[in-house]
């Protein structure tokens, strides 16, 4: 093995210990908070839970409560960070995200419509809020590839990106107008806005499961285009790649798989932003590496910043989404300040 492949199956090993011990945390702490020799006993006994005097134990259903809420923070954190990675490599642009091409402001737009003028019935798994979330976030992405001639395979990144960047304030712009028309709503628009996974579960989970599964496939399998896309698309193309199909095609799926994981935790920022960054430290800039461990990062992230959501103001929880930005934001400005040092030497 080579000492680069080294360095990254190390730098995976420590990713997953790292997630597992995030796991653990989730599992122990809470308000009413268990031993690693109590939670490890409730986590093993739920394969006994056809037993009622198991199945009822408090340890056994704080376990099985927290437990499901940490795989939904995984998976979300995953998902956003992956396609975070993505975008980062279809746009050559290190601040590009899920939100840089509307799909995150159009899951927002279409939960606020729900919960403000009634959700109706939901569908495909899929609650009326979130399956209007999940409609906002694909019917967002398709209006920026329409603006930015993507389906004539003409686009670049740069009109992705503005088309992106100005629809999204314009959903922000929608978002404000229904929250002042339908005041009455807005606390509970305001919560989901931040994001959270209060009151979800695997079902929802499940009903959210193929759509991130296909986006991260698609991901991986274009990871050798996203390599290539990098040098540039005069340079990609004379490699026999088609810069802007690529982009239509692996950018599509990665929205897709934002707007599951919006309709499933609300919309949370910087987890997409800051986690390929990390990564790419440990891994390198490769794609087929980058966007595995920019996964495990996130995943990571969001599951410590659940933890650190539901105990630091306990018995009030707060939203998840202002517990990344308080990590996200300064990490950020830092690399920020630090690249414009450096420049400046």
């Amino acid at each position: 093995m080579s000492k680069d492949g080294k360095r990254a199956a190390l730098a995976y090993a420590g990713l997953i210990t790292l997630l597992a011990a995030s796991f653990a945390a989730a599992i122990a702490l809470g308000a009413v908070r268990l031993s690693p020799v109590e939670a490890a006993r409730a986590l093993l006994s739920s394969r006994e839970a056809s037993s009622p005097r198991v199945a009822s134990s408090p340890e056994a259903i704080i376990v099985g409560i927290r437990f499901a809420r940490a795989c939904l923070a995984a998976a979300v954190g995953a998902s956003l960070a992956a396609s975070g990675a993505v975008f980062q490599g279809l746009f050559r642009n290190p601040l590009a995200d899920p939100y840089v091409i509307g799909s995150s402001g159009g899951a927002a737009l279409g939960a606020v419509c729900a919960i403000a003028f009634g959700s109706g019935a939901g569908a495909l798994g899929f609650s009326g809020i979130g399956l209007a979330a999940f409609a906002g976030g694909l019917g967002a992405t398709m209006v920026v590839y329409l603006v930015a001639g993507a389906p004539r395979l003409r686009s670049d990144a740069s009109s992705l990106l503005l088309a992106g960047t100005a629809l999204g304030s314009l959903f922000s712009a929608l978002v404000s107008i229904v929250l002042a028309l339908k005041d009455k709503d807005l606390h509970q628009a305001w919560f989901w806005l931040l994001g959270g996974f209060s009151g979800r579960g695997l079902p929802e989970l499940a009903a959210s499961a193929p759509a991130m599964l296909a986006g991260f496939a698609a991901a991986m399998a274009g990871s050798r285009s996203l390599d290539l896309l990098s040098v540039g698309d005069e340079e990609a193309t004379s490699l026999g790649l088609r810069p802007a199909a690529t982009r239509f095609v692996v950018g599509g799926f990665a929205a897709l798989s934002v707007s599951a994981a919006v309709a499933l935790s609300g919309a949370i920022g910087f987890v997409g932003l800051v986690s390929p960054h990390i990564a790419r430290r440990f891994v390198g800039p490769r794609h087929v590496r980058l966007i595995p461990a920019a996964a495990l990062v996130g995943a990571s992230l969001l599951v410590v910043a659940d933890v650190v959501a539901r105990t630091a103001f306990a018995p009030v929880e707060m939203p998840v989404g202002a517990m990344t930005a308080l990590i996200g934001a300064p990490f950020f400005v830092y690399k920020i300040a630090r690249r414009g040092l450096d420049g400046a030497r």
